[in-house]
């Protein structure tokens, strides 16, 4: 088929540039790919060299005095910093060492001391002992004063008792399902009531001056938080306590709580416990009397 040459439409097609005409840019006479790497130097670069061509005797700009002095304090500022964080080192380190040194004497004594408080401890209840046992009445008053001492929590005891585990419900949800202070207070004073003779909880042994309290979300007793399950130790007659705790007001709560809010409780009868003594307590009041 060809095309129809009357339509009247004009062609986009031109002719071929003449590298040798004169008139033409020298983009259209090189070729667009030559040109641009004939004249790839940027303009400016180009300018200044020919500014230097032109003088050569044109010196290069060099850094003013100003700028050197500036250069030279910063050196000097940097040269200081560095010695005295030196020095500041050397005299931290050698601080350090000295209070390590102090504590380390300090432990020492106290560690002496200590062991000076234990054997003076010692002779006294040696002399004690061998004053109270001269006599009949020195031996009545030995005998109370043991049996004080065990009441008091003063002394470590062992002996035949009771061992008692309780703990929160399976899965509890609420403080009724949770073993409160209250909850241990009535436990300890059952036992009190049952024959008890010296009681511990969780290794804490306690005395007139115990106090078993809540502190925060924690149960305290002599001030040293304890977590579940509560291990109670009485040492007593086994045969006897776990029948009067029963009859105990106390006693029959426990039955109610195990019972209803499905609190843990756990009682077995125990050949010999240990338990340890109290921490000594600092007379605050009481002073020693003259002998008359």
């Amino acid at each position: 088929m060809q095309a129809d040459q009357g339509s009247g439409t004009t062609s986009r097609a031109t002719a071929p540039a003449d590298p040798s005409d004169t008139s033409a840019p020298p983009q259209v006479r090189m070729g667009l790919l030559d040109y641009v790497t004939a004249t790839s130097m940027d303009e400016d670069y180009a300018h200044v060299a020919e500014r230097a061509q032109k003088d050569p005797a044109r010196k290069p700009v060099r850094p003013g005095v100003a700028a050197l002095v500036a250069m030279g304090l910063f050196g000097l500022l940097a040269v200081t910093a560095a010695v005295q964080t030196a020095r500041n080192a050397s005299d931290v380190a050698q601080g350090r060492e000295s209070l390590v040194a102090q504590v380390q004497r300090r432990n020492a004594q106290v560690d002496s001391r200590r062991d000076r408080i234990e054997e003076l401890r010692t002779d006294v209840d040696s002399l004690q002992s061998r004053f109270l046992e001269a006599t009949v009445r020195g031996r009545a008053l030995s005998s109370r004063l043991t049996r004080l001492s065990v009441r008091a929590g003063t002394v470590p005891v062992t002996g035949p008792g009771v061992k008692v585990v309780v703990d929160d419900a399976p899965g509890a949800t609420g403080p009724q399902e949770q073993v409160l202070d209250e909850d241990l207070q009535k436990l300890v004073n059952a036992l009190w009531g049952s024959g008890a003779e010296a009681i511990s909880i969780n290794g804490q042994r306690l005395s007139n001056l115990s106090a078993i309290r809540v502190a925060g979300s924690a149960i305290t007793v002599n001030f040293k938080s304890l977590a579940p399950p509560y291990t109670v130790l009485a040492v007593g007659n086994p045969d006897t306590i776990p029948g009067r705790f029963v009859d105990t007001t106390h006693g029959q709560d426990w039955l109610t709580l195990q019972s209803t809010y499905g609190l843990q409780f756990r009682m077995t009868s125990e050949e010999s416990l240990r338990l340890p003594a109290v921490n000594q307590p600092n007379l605050r009041f009481a002073t020693p009397g003259t002998a008359r």
